[in-house]
């Protein structure tokens, strides 16, 4: 596997040449400022439930570290977000067509990869998964600053932002190497509820962890006008954090976040984690359905670290 993974990351670094222009300089940019490499592990061990076809599984993990980074790149410049992993921004680092261009360049650059993959289905999977992501940006950006998101609508945009992708590393590995369709189908589920599970607990850390640890002030959700699920859960507990929201706006003062992030703390951290436990444990029970083999057992700890992780 550490083979693997190592492959992945010089694929990574073949892909985004460094040939000195601003294009490519950005896309190094957000390569080498970190990250942990979920998407293409998952992709490898999903694979090994079929017959392994190493080149596929690699050039699909690959491409789909690549479309996240491009998501990361667009999320940030949307949201006018400085910092990422605790450096500067594409769109801060550069500029705003530079961000814009590198996104777009990265997801070109994702489906070129996978070109000469012969697989009807997987590229039909492959493209939609693609829209979903960018229906999610969408999404986001219009509920931007608007306090009364629904609970499903939460769900939906976190689908979009963060289980999307972590449903195709792991389909896209059995589908890659020819797995059955049960398993695929278990696989897909257990991607689903894990990244629902991971990004609730990311959207609780963004209220009780640090600067240091996040990479990024500690509220940037709100700050950036995004309801989350620890705001929703406060709202239902305390009546004057819904009268504070009605005060909502970008300009608002330090002390006015302050006072949100307090409530937050206060009323909405233990619900929210319970809902992200629920997703856990659905998305272990799916896991269970699948041959009991090193690559499933590896998954599982994957999955307890990611939803019990707190930074």
């Amino acid at each position: 596997m550490n083979e693997s993974i190592r492959s992945v990351e010089s694929l990574l670094n073949e892909v985004i040449s460094d040939n000195h222009s601003s294009l490519n300089e950005a896309g190094k940019h957000i390569l080498t400022s970190g990250g942990k490499r979920i998407r293409p592990y998952f992709v490898l061990l999903a694979g090994t439930f079929g017959s392994a076809d190493d080149d596929t599984l690699i050039r699909t993990a690959t491409a789909l570290e690549i479309i996240h980074m491009a998501s990361l790149v667009h999320d940030d410049y949307i949201d006018n977000s400085a910092k990422r992993r605790g450096v500067s921004a594409v769109h801060e680092e550069w500029n705003a067509p530079v961000a814009i261009q590198t996104g777009h360049y990265l997801l070109a650059s994702a489906l070129n990869l996978i070109s000469g993959i012969d697989n009807q289905s997987y590229h039909q999977y492959f493209a939609d998964v693609i829209l979903e992501v960018c229906y999610g940006e969408f999404a986001q950006m219009e509920d931007q600053f608007n306090t009364a998101v629904s609970f499903t609508k939460y769900l939906r945009r976190i689908n979009r932002k963060t289980a999307i992708l972590l449903e195709a590393s792991c389909k896209l590995g059995g589908l890659s190497t020819g797995a059955a369709d049960k398993e695929i189908y278990h696989l897909g589920k257990f991607g689903h509820f894990m990244g629902m599970s991971f990004q609730i607990i990311d959207d609780v850390l963004d209220y009780t962890s640090n600067e240091a640890a996040l990479g990024k002030p500690v509220g940037s959700d709100i700050r950036n006008g995004h309801m989350t699920l620890p705001l929703m859960c406060a709202v239902k507990h305390d009546a004057q954090l819904s009268a504070l929201l009605a005060e909502l706006h970008a300009g608002q003062s330090e002390d006015y976040f302050r006072q949100v992030i307090e409530a937050v703390r206060a009323a909405g951290i233990t619900p929210a984690l319970d809902i992200s436990a629920a997703y856990a444990r659905k998305a272990a029970a799916h896991l269970h359905e699948l041959p009991e083999t090193p690559a499933r057992a590896k998954m599982q700890e994957l999955l307890d670290r990611m939803t019990r992780r707190t930074y």
